[in-house]
């Protein structure tokens, strides 16, 4: 999975493609990439917004534990997730495609 990267126990890096202002929210995922459709439009932040209160609803995590790297301005975004316990690849990416 090249979209997970592995920092430590808790804390991993995930690197998504992002489609805002879709008429339809749809969360994909094929084995190479991921990718996140949302309804906001990337106007003032607000997709970026959008997108840290889905990770942080999916992985059931409080919002200063999501962190968006790189890509503010970009649909190509890294995003750091601190979990408080441990958790793997598999656990991730089965709670965000629920």
């Amino acid at each position: 999975m090249g979209y997970i990267e592995r920092k430590s126990d808790k804390i991993y890096f995930l690197h998504l493609n992002v489609k805002p202002n879709s008429k339809k929210f749809n969360i994909m995922e094929n084995g190479k990439t991921f990718t996140i459709y949302l309804l906001s439009k990337p106007v003032k932040n607000k997709a970026n917004k959008e997108l840290v209160n889905i990770l942080r609803k999916k992985l059931n995590i409080p919002s200063n534990q999501v962190q968006i790297v790189s890509g503010l301005k970009s649909n190509n975004k890294i995003i750091k997730l601190d979990f408080t316990k441990k958790i793997n690849e598999e656990e991730i990416i089965k709670k965000l495609t629920i």
